[in-house]
């Protein structure tokens, strides 16, 4: 972690990791060194005989605008989270390009 990164709880089983001025690659590779140092640690997961507990991460990035709110960016990285659990969890997921943007 660097000295500006932040982890905390949001939400039941939810957590938020601010990582300010790091782009969408290094938000991925940050993302995806979480999920697979979870996975590594093969804790059991008590509801789920057998199965083993695990992360599954929406990233997201912003640049602060008048045109964008704190609230955007938590929508677009919980429409990620939502869309790696669809995919069968354990897994990191992106923010979809928005069209006509290249």
């Amino acid at each position: 972690m660097r000295a500006n990164d932040l982890v905390a709880r949001y939400g039941g089983e939810e957590f938020a990791v601010i990582l300010p001025t790091q782009s969408l690659k290094g938000a991925a590779t940050v993302a995806e060194r979480i999920r697979t140092r979870v996975e590594q640690l093969q804790v059991p997961a008590r509801l789920a005989g057998g199965h083993q507990v695990t992360v599954s991460i929406g990233a997201a990035t912003a640049l602060p605008s008048m045109d964008t709110s704190p609230s955007d960016l938590v929508a677009t990285a919980d429409a990620a989270l939502y869309r790696a659990k669809h995919m069968g969890r354990n897994r990191i997921s992106l923010p979809l390009p928005e069209p006509g943007r290249d």
